[in-house]
C-alpha cells in the first residue's frame, strides 16, 4: 500500500483509534499495522517483511540477558536496496521499527555494534535509566547498516557500497526511508528526531551530526569507536611495552600481589580527592598517579614495591603510542578504579591491552608504530572518519545537541579520546557558539565499554536530559547514576570538566554530592 492509498483509506492509528470505542482500540491498531505490510513508498526496491501488532510481547534485551517486556506496538520489518556485491553476496539494507500504542509524537533511532549486520530489536535501550524508549512512548528504529554479517567479520568491506553504508549511508538511508511510515501509521509526523548509541552507535550518532546535521535534533554518542585502527594500535602498544621490558607474560603481565599493590597506590593517590574514599575516583584531572613511583630500588622486586621494568613498562602503556620521533599518535589512557576488573572485557590491568581486532602486541617483538599508523589512516578508514571532523556549524544552527558519554575503565577505546574531540568541537564551532551551548560530556568512573564493570554508577538516563535540552531549552546538570554494582547507592555524574565532590550527610545519597570544576 503506497502513501497515497494509507492517506486514501485514512488506515492509521489517528483515524481508526478515533473511531473505535475503547474496547476496539486493539482491534484499530492491528488493522493500521496490518494495512503497512503493503507499503511501497519511499525507495524503488522497498519491502515490507513483517507488520504486526503485538499487545504482549517479550525479548532478550541482549543474548543471554533475561528477557523483558515490550509495551503495546506495532512492529515493522522489511529491506531496500537489495543487490548481489562485487563479492557474489547479496547485500540490503535491513531494518525494523517499533512503534508504541502510546506514541509521544517522537522518533528514535538506536545506534548499531561491533560491525553491525544485524538488526538488534529497536527498544533504545542504551544509556536511557529504568525505561527503555519504546516504553517512553518513542517510535525506535535500527538497521544492520547494508549487510550480513557477525561479530567483528569485516569481508563485507571488500564492497564499495557495503562498506559506505557502514562506514556512514546506511543510517541517514534508513531514517528517510522509515520516518514516512512512521508518519502513516500515526497520521502525523514526529515533532522531534532523536539518536542514541554506544560505541559503534556512538559513532554512528556523530556521523549523524557531522555529516547529515538536518537528520536529528538530539544525539546522545557513548564510547564513540571513532578511531579504532589507532585504538587498536594503542592496545598492541600496551601488551608491546611489557614484551620490550622482557615480562614473562606480556598478556597477564602482574602478579594478583602486584596488581593489588599497583591498584593500592592508585587508590591512595587518587580516591579521595573528591572528597569520599569510596573506590571511584571522580577528580580525574587531580589524579596524578605515576606507577613508577612504586618501583623497587633495585632491580629485585619485594612485596611493598614493583619490578623497575614492570613499574616503567605500566608507565609507557597507560601514555599511549608515540612514533619513532617521540609523538603521539593516539591518546593516554585513565588511570581508573576499573583498570583491574576481571568481568566479560578485562581491564587494562589484567589484560595488557587486547585488541578486538589484529594482531596482539604480546606477540611482536618489537612494534613498528610508524607503519601501523600509515595502515590506520588509510582510505578505508578515512572514508568514515569521525575523530578529526570538528565542523559542526549547520548541526549547532539548526538548533542541534549533543551528549557524549565514556566509561572511564573502557579497555577498548581510551576515555581521552573522547575528551579530545570534545575539546577540539569546542575550539573549531566558537565562532557559533561555545561547546556549553549545544553539548555536553559525562565520564563515568569505573564504567568499562558502554556499561558494566565491578563497581560502577552505570546506570543513568541520558534521553530525559537530551529531550529537555532540545524541546525546553533546560540545560543538562549533573545526572543521577546507580548501577547493579552499587546497589543502595547513587552518584551525580558532572558534566565535564566538574566532577562530583562529596558535602556532607549521608555518601551513598548523590544528593549530597556537588559539581565541582578541579
Amino acid at each position: 500500500m503506497t502513501a497515497r492509498l494509507v492517506a486514501a483509506t485514512g488506515l492509521t492509528i489517528a483515524a481508526l483509534a478515533a473511531h473505535a470505542p475503547a474496547q476496539a482500540q486493539t482491534r484499530a491498531q492491528e488493522q493500521a499495522c496490518a494495512a503497512l505490510a503493503e507499503w511501497s513508498a519511499g525507495p524503488e526496491d522497498l519491502a515490507i517483511t513483517e507488520a504486526q501488532f503485538y499487545a504482549n510481547r517479550t525479548i532478550a534485551a541482549r543474548p543471554g540477558a533475561p528477557e523483558i517486556a515490550l509495551p503495546p506496538h506495532c512492529h515493522v520489518a522489511g529491506s531496500f536496496e537489495r543487490r548481489t556485491g562485487v563479492d557474489g553476496k547479496p547485500y540490503a539494507i535491513g531494518f525494523a521499527i517499533n512503534m508504541p500504542a502510546e506514541w509521544n509524537g517522537r522518533f528514535m533511532f538506536q545506534g548499531g555494534g561491533g560491525l553491525n549486520g544485524a538488526i538488534r530489536e529497536p527498544v533504545g535501550a542504551q544509556a536511557t535509566g529504568e525505561r527503555t524508549g519504546l516504553e517512553r512512548g518513542f517510535a525506535v528504529v535500527a538497521t544492520d547498516s547494508g549487510h550480513q554479517g557477525s561479530g567483528f567479520d569485516g569481508s563485507f568491506m571488500a564492497d564499495q557500497q557495503a562498506l559506505l553504508n557502514f562506514q556512514f549511508q546506511a543510517n541517514a538511508k534508513t531514517t528517510e526511508a522509515t520516518l514516512p511510515i512512521v508518519e502513516a501509521y500515526y497520521g502525523n509526523e514526529p515533532h522531534h528526531s532523536y539518536f542514541v548509541g554506544c560505541s559503534t552507535g556512538g559513532r554512528e550518532g556523530m556521523i549523524m551530526a557531522q555529516r547529515y546535521p538536518y537528520l536529528f535534533d538530539g544525539i546522545v554518542s557513548g564510547a564513540p569507536a571513532m578511531r579504532t585502527t589507532l585504538s587498536n594500535l594503542a592496545l598492541r602498544w600496551i601488551s608491546n611495552q611489557y614484551v620490550k621490558a622482557k615480562v614473562e607474560t606480556p598478556r597477564d603481565p602482574f602478579t594478583p600481589d602486584e596488581e593489588r599493590l599497583v591498584m593500592n597506590g592508585l587508590m591512595q593517590r587518587c580516591d579521595a580527592l573528591d572528597g569520599q574514599a569510596d573506590g571511584l575516583i571522580f577528580n580525574r584531572t587531580s589524579c596524578n598517579f605515576d606507577p613508577t613511583e612504586l618501583a623497587c630500588p633495585t632491580s629485585s622486586p619485594a612485596p611493598q614495591c614493583l619490578a623497575p621494568n614492570k613499574a616503567e613498562a605500566l608507565a609507557r602503556a597507560m601514555a599511549g603510542p608515540v612514533n619513532a620521533a617521540g609523538l603521539p599518535v593516539y591518546v593516554s589512557y585513565p588511570y581508573d578504579s576499573g583498570i583491574d576488573d576481571a568481568g566479560g572485557l578485562p581491564g587494562l590491568l589484567l589484560a595488557g591491552g587486547s585488541p578486538p581486532i589484529g594482531a596482539n602486541g604480546a606477540d611482536m617483538q618489537d612494534q613498528n608504530v610508524d607503519a601501523e599508523f600509515l595502515d590506520a589512516i588509510a582510505a578505508n578508514e578515512a572514508l568514515g572518519s569521525t575523530g578529526s571532523y570538528y565542523n559542526l556549524t549547520s548541526f549547532i544552527g539548526n538548533g542541534g545537541k549533543q551528549i557524549f558519554y565514556h566509561g572511564e575503565a573502557d579497555p577498548w577505546f581510551s576515555a581521552n579520546d573522547t575528551v579530545r574531540y570534545f575539546k577540539q568541537i569546542g575550539e573549531a564551532n566558537r565562532a557559533v557558539q561555545t561547546v556549553d551551548e549545544y553539548g555536553r560530556l559525562y565520564l563515568v568512573p569505573g564504567m568499562a565499554h558502554c556499561q558494566g564493570g565491578e563497581l560502577t554508577p552505570d546506570s543513568f538516563d541520558l534521553l530525559t536530559p537530551i529531550v529537555e535540552w532540545v524541546e525546553n531549552g533546560d540545560v543538562p546538570g549533573a545526572v543521577t547514576a546507580t548501577g547493579r554494582s552499587m546497589q543502595g547507592r547513587s552518584r551525580p555524574l558532572c558534566p565535564y570538566p566538574s566532577y562530583a565532590h562529596y558535602k556532607s550527610g549521608d555518601a551513598a545519597d548523590a544528593r549530597n554530592y556537588e559539581c565541582r570544576t578541579p
